[in-house]
């Protein structure tokens, strides 16, 4: 059998291939089969987990409990207030009194502005807080420094930023510590082996990580070391474990599989698929109310009275700021007040 198409190195965060804009969501339904026959298999063989539908040995205690024993998920408005100290020591020690000097460490315009973006997100929502770069871009007008600022801080694990399962090329930008928490949160319930897990891919993964996937190599490489120094050194049983690790992973939300054809996993955070949801249906809405205006033009204060359908959790402020800084509209200062007009008529939101 010939080989695959030999992997590109990614120069970017924000580098992805063309076939892969959408993304995968861990919260969204695999495509179904039309095939009677490929139905009634995929219902023997269970919901396939994403990464792997195989189940371990007997003498694996990998994710042994793994159905049924989701944790529960933080909302969004339980992980409280962040200090802007805290930001600055990425994996160290928050309380440290070098943390304090803000003359030699002050947040940048982006770090400032996640900041404030993170108190707007949804309380409701069963998910750490998120800040989608788009909103970023409405407040900071210099994209590209957005970007470059962006990019070092995760980097230098200020941030995590995640790509987003949407109709075009979103990222989502947590704070380090409200990613640390979501994976912490996903202990509840598991082994000390699962445990372990959990704190190997947030401490050595995830940390060492500067792009927002993980290649199946790296992961296959790390994972069986980390398992041969937990005494597994069994050749079908470590095979066995690493997938069943693998398989843990996914289903606590932190992995996803990249449907591409270069492989590997994104990286992401528990229940992102019901914000995407939420967000793809608040777009679609706001397109809508716009577009059956005449010259597909609205004042702003007119908008931002309107109500979306319940189903759509984000509110008109939220999707009306996603608008603005993906560049969905124009706007054009009148008197009275901001006039927001489509800029392509024939573009979806």
């Amino acid at each position: 059998m010939g080989r695959g198409p030999a992997p590109l190195i990614m120069e970017s965060v924000w580098d992805v291939y063309p076939d892969e804009e959408g993304g995968a969501s861990p919260d969204s339904d695999p495509p179904r089969p039309t095939d009677p026959q490929e139905r009634r298999k995929r219902g023997r063989d269970g919901d396939g987990g994403g990464a792997s539908s195989s189940r371990p040995d007997d003498d694996v205690s990998v994710g042994g409990n793994q159905r049924g024993s989701r944790a529960r998920v933080k909302t969004a408005g339980e992980y409280g207030p962040i200090a802007i100290a805290s930001t600055s020591s990425g994996l160290g020690n928050a309380s440290d009194a070098t943390d304090l000097d803000l003359a030699g460490d002050l947040p940048s315009d982006t770090l400032a502005t996640v900041l404030l973006l993170r108190t707007s997100f949804p309380p409701n929502l069963p998910m750490c807080p998120l800040v989608i770069k788009s909103h970023i871009y409405s407040i900071v007008s210099d994209r590209t420094a957005v970007d470059r600022q962006l990019e070092e801080l995760n980097r230098r694990n200020k941030v995590r930023i995640i790509k987003l399962s949407s109709d075009r090329a979103d990222y989502g930008v947590v704070l380090w510590e409200d990613y640390s928490r979501a994976v912490d949160g996903c202990k509840e319930g598991r082994s000390g082996l699962e445990k372990g897990l959990l704190d190997w891919f947030l401490g050595t993964l995830v940390s060492q990580t500067t792009h927002c996937y993980v290649d199946d190599s790296r992961i296959d490489s790390e994972l069986l070391a980390f398992l041969r120094r937990r005494g597994e050194s069994r050749g079908e049983a470590l095979k066995a474990a690493k997938e069943s690790c693998v398989t843990l992973l996914v289903r606590c939300g932190l992995l996803t599989r990249r449907m591409s054809m270069h492989g590997g996993y994104w990286l992401s955070i528990p229940n992102i698929g019901i914000f995407v949801k939420s967000l793809r249906a608040g777009r679609k809405q706001l397109a809508g109310i716009v577009k059956r205006r005449r010259r597909c033009e609205i004042l702003q204060w007119d908008l931002e009275k309107m109500k979306l359908p319940k189903k759509t959790t984000l509110g008109m402020k939220y999707h009306l700021r996603d608008a603005i800084g993906s560049g969905f509209f124009d706007q054009i200062e009148t008197t009275c007040g901001p006039l927001l007009r489509a800029a392509n008529k024939k573009e979806k939101l």
